[in-house]
């Protein structure tokens, strides 16, 4: 189910939303923490984990963030996402940021014969980007599958969040992750669920959306939310045409976009700013979509929880 919406076209929805009756929530969140994890060619990932109280029913969220960002830029969502605030109908997710390599607390590699060297995404390559999808993106899933089989997430309702780099990253893995093939012993892919793109480009740093978009399974298996800054014709293009790739495999029922329960969002805002800057400069309205989004399509589903130790590389 699928809907385009600029900035006015989404108020109503919001508002909605918002004025929802609440749900108990007198729990505390746990504090997060920060986690370090290593990749398989030695770089140390700055992680911070944002633990759920709903344990095997926990919606775990990843997030990604812009080139020269880091990983501080979802504070506020991740703590909205993991607690609930007065109001929300939406369970505790269990939010995973992260700092990509070359950025944050995420620059150093341990190379063989035990000398280290700094990363440095400053000037962002090819290489470095296919790095980020392959040998990151690995190492946070071996994460999410420890706490996965600890009973503290469910795994097979993986959603993921990217800002600008971030959401081709995020995409482009998403893929990856669509195309293992099931085993006889134990479930091995088809784990994300939801994206969530703010400013995704076609063409970045030498990949294409166009190449992650092969699988029909993939487009049609994922609930899509496309974010952008309308200013910017380029951005604005490629969201457009994101979003194109993906509105047959989405059918659009009228019943669908009166209770908001869409599947495939354009929400196309006001505003020259992309990325990174368009999320922390928009703030909780684009907050309250995201929220909403991931809630209706994710966590309010039935996604069975399985353990997941038969694939841990």
């Amino acid at each position: 189910m699928n809907g385009r919406w600029h900035t006015a076209g989404i108020s109503l929805l919001l508002t909605a939303t918002l004025f929802l009756p609440a749900a108990a929530q007198s729990r505390r969140a746990p504090a997060p923490e920060v986690v370090l994890v290593d990749t398989d060619d030695g770089v140390t990932l700055t992680l911070t984990y944002y633990p759920s109280w709903e344990g095997k029913d926990a919606t775990p969220v990843v997030m990604l963030h812009d080139h020269k960002d880091t990983r501080a830029i979802f504070g506020s969502l991740a703590t909205r996402l993991q607690s609930p605030e007065e109001g929300d109908k939406h369970s505790s997710f269990a939010v995973v940021t992260v700092d990509l390599r070359g950025h944050g607390g995420s620059t150093r590699r341990q190379l063989p014969g035990g000398a280290r060297e700094e990363v440095d995404a400053a000037r962002l390559t090819r290489n470095l980007v296919t790095d980020m999808i392959q040998f990151d993106m690995k190492a946070v899933r071996k994460f999410l599958v420890t706490k996965n089989d600890e009973g503290k997430l469910n795994l097979n309702k993986l959603c993921l969040v990217g800002a600008g780099m971030g959401a081709n990253v995020a995409a482009t893995w998403a893929a990856v992750d669509w195309a293992w093939p099931p085993l006889a012993v134990g479930k091995q892919g088809q784990d994300v669920k939801a994206l969530v793109l703010v400013s995704p480009r076609w063409k970045y740093q030498g990949t294409m959306l166009q190449q992650a978009l092969r699988m029909d399974e993939f487009k049609q298996g994922v609930a899509w939310l496309i974010i952008c800054g309308e200013k910017d014709r380029r951005v604005l293009a490629d969201a457009d045409r994101l979003y194109k790739q993906l509105e047959r495999f989405h059918p659009e029922p009228a019943t669908a976009r009166a209770a908001g329960t869409l599947s495939l969002e354009e929400l196309v805002w006001d505003s020259s700013l992309q990325g990174g800057d368009l999320l922390s400069q928009v703030g909780k309205p684009l907050e309250d979509a995201i929220v909403q989004f991931l809630t209706v399509n994710v966590a309010e589903q039935e996604h069975r929880w399985i353990e997941r130790r038969t694939r841990l590389d």
